[in-house]
């Protein structure tokens, strides 16, 4: 199961500015969220519509038609959305459960509503309404046993989960080879799992970071922010200012972040040439 994390050599930063997407093929259209995948990003606009773009072997960049109030891109070639109705829809492989490469089930939605869904490498995972996560696909490491208990948030890395608990606390389940899931004390406000290492955003701003270290992806920073996202081997927060930061490996620039001021950042995935 470890093999996945050996692709994952390059990332892609995709920021979004003022007045839309910065650096697609898009730019002109406006956006209230992004999401970055394994090879294709996909955008959510103001009116609830999805566009994708990037790799499509597998459906993953073929959004389809309805109004959305939230989506993500997985890093085993799937998307996801979640409907303005609660209901959770997902495309690209893993529309079967036949436990080969790519199709574990990630996209067999199970039946109920929810309040946020997040798509990892073979895994999914939703949080709902009563707070309980769930989580479908690949769970060769544990990746979709998620504890009992309520919510407020859930990050899907590569192959381990996290969950931000109503107290503060962060309770990671999966995969753990480099200590990724081996959550720290204190409280957070926000977190984010990437391939081998995890993010947390503290209520005084300052982040914590755990797990994988081998190019500084995991280095303590002396700036506060407002929101993290956590890539295979770099990080990024976005700066009260409106500034990104990023740090952690920059074989393909994924660290030089572009002038401007932003209102989201998202780290994603593209594999290796």
């Amino acid at each position: 199961m470890f093999r996945k994390m050996q692709f994952y050599q390059r990332m892609l930063l995709i920021v979004v500015a003022w007045s839309g997407l910065i650096a697609t093929p898009q730019a002109f259209a406006a956006y209230k969220q992004i999401t970055a995948g394994y090879s294709h990003t996909c955008g959510l606009k103001n009116d609830g519509s999805v566009t994708c773009w990037g790799r499509n072997s597998y459906g993953e960049s073929t959004a389809p038609s309805g109004t959305f109030a939230q989506i993500s891109a997985g890093g085993g070639r799937h998307t996801c959305g979640l409907k303005s109705d609660g209901n959770a829809i997902c495309w690209g492989a893993g529309k079967t459960s036949t436990g080969n490469d790519l199709d574990f089930g990630q996209s067999v939605v199970p039946s109920g509503t929810f309040t946020q869904i997040g798509t990892g490498s073979d895994h999914t995972c939703g949080l709902k309404s009563n707070g309980s996560a769930i989580c479908w696909g690949n769970s060769g490491n544990g990746q979709t046993s998620a504890p009992i208990g309520t919510f407020t948030q859930i990050s899907t890395g590569d192959l381990h989960s996290c969950g931000l608990r109503n107290d503060g606390t962060v309770t990671c389940w999966g995969g753990n080879w480099y200590g990724e899931s081996t959550a720290p004390s204190g409280t957070f406000t926000q977190l984010s799992a990437g391939n081998s290492h995890t993010c947390g955003l503290k209520s005084d701003g300052t982040a914590t970071c755990w797990g994988n270290n081998s190019f500084g992806q995991t280095a303590a920073q002396s700036s506060t922010f407002i929101q993290l996202s956590v890539g295979n081997v770099h990080t990024c927060g976005l700066k009260n200012d409106g500034s990104v930061t990023c740090w952690g490996g920059n074989h393909y620039g994924q660290t030089t972040v572009p002038s401007g001021t932003f209102t989201q950042v998202r780290a994603g995935f593209i594999p290796v040439d």
